[in-house]
């Protein structure tokens, strides 16, 4: 699927944002384009620019500046940095964040198609300790996937991306009431995120999608069985995730109850917070590897993907790649549930979400949407 902010963003290639210029184009996502570039001084940084047609929006543009503080306040080097912010000369806002060498994890399991489980286990460790000072700040990062996911040359794992974050404490958060609004990518959310509740949304929301994250890198596949990124997103709000061994045969049973009881539906069932996944992920990389998991300054138990670097091109690399938007409304006194959808690869549509059961059932509830069907709806109805 071609990504349309593409050529819009090679065109900025060689272009100057205030004090740097933009040499090369790194990757394009649904919200921005970011890009290698060089300071006035010769300082290399990278620069993500939001897409032009957000930057009249207040609320993306303010999410947007938001990743700047809510990546810094995480205060962990295992968060990208973010150096600076300011605007192109048609007001469209940047950031100047660390530039990174090395290869995001989407990558790595595109090229290797799965992965050894020692490799998995040092990556999320590294991972889950970073999730762990972000929930200390209060921070969900909510957008946790392999594309933001980095490997460095050097070995280092760094959490990308903070730009879907929710500070539990930001004033600004904008309220949700009747109407539930889906963002993420459909792959790795779970049903609380999938269902547009807000208030629901906490650590254990990430705490799922790093189950989500191993199961991928594991068995090869996602979750649920699903050809768009909708039906990814009605699978996610109805369908517990299949256990790991079904689909990954001989993975070591520890390895899959860990996984299993990250990937649980009720969230109260999963892990209780990141510092206790990732104590349990430690205990069951050495039941698998036979020996401690490697501390982060030793570089060799990231050999596997210094010594094997995958190519990575600019652009998206795959279906977990699309994110997704959605606004659910339930109409007052209405026996249904009104969706629209779209995603940052031009597909939209919308949705009717009625019980299976008894389609006259009064005062749908989002939490009930396991019991529902799905009609498409034209676009004059």
């Amino acid at each position: 699927m071609s990504n349309p902010y593409l050529e819009k963003a090679r065109a900025l290639v060689g272009t100057t944002a205030r004090k740097w210029t933009l040499d090369h184009l790194i990757d394009v996502g649904g919200m921005a384009a970011v890009f290698k570039a060089t300071h006035r001084n010769g300082n290399q940084v990278a620069v993500k620019v939001l897409h032009q047609q957000y930057a009249n929006m207040p609320e993306a543009k303010e999410r947007f500046m938001r990743e700047g503080y809510a990546a810094n306040k995480v205060g962990h080097t295992g968060a990208v940095t973010v150096l600076d912010d300011d605007e192109l000369d048609d007001g469209t806002p940047f950031l100047v964040m660390e530039l990174l060498e090395g290869w995001p994890l989407s990558a790595r399991i595109e090229h290797q198609g799965v992965l050894p489980p020692a490799e998995i286990l040092y990556v999320c460790d590294a991972l889950l300790d970073v999730l762990a000072a972000a929930h200390d700040q209060e921070i969900i990062h909510r957008d946790i996937k392999p594309a933001n996911v980095f490997l460095t040359k050097l070995g280092q794992i760094k959490l990308l991306d903070f730009g879907l974050a929710r500070v539990l404490d930001d004033a600004k958060e904008w309220s949700l009431t009747r109407t539930g609004t889906v963002i993420g990518t459909t792959c790795y959310m779970s049903p609380e995120q999938a269902r547009g509740k807000r208030e629901l949304i906490d650590h254990r929301t990430d705490i799922f999608a790093v189950g989500a994250l191993i199961f991928r890198a594991l068995s090869g596949r996602y979750l649920h069985n699903a050809t768009t990124p909708m039906d990814q997103l009605l699978a996610a709000m109805s369908n517990p995730a299949p256990k790991l061994a079904e689909v990954a045969k001989g993975v070591h049973p520890d390895l899959a109850a860990l996984t299993d009881r990250a990937l649980a539906f009720q969230k109260t069932d999963r892990w209780p917070n990141a510092r206790a996944m990732q104590a349990a992920l430690r205990q069951v990389y050495d039941a698998v590897v036979g020996h401690p998991i490697p501390a982060p300054q030793q570089a060799d138990a990231a050999a596997s993907w210094t010594s094997n670097a995958p190519a990575v091109p600019a652009g998206p690399t795959g279906t977990d790649d699309i994110h997704v938007s959605v606004s659910m409304d339930e109409p007052e006194g209405g026996d249904s549930i009104l969706v629209e959808f779209e995603d940052d690869q031009g597909g939209k549509g919308r949705y009717e979400l009625r019980p299976k059961t008894d389609p006259t059932m009064p005062a749908v509830k989002p939490e009930e949407l396991e019991e529902f069907s799905v009609f498409g709806l034209d676009d004059d109805d």
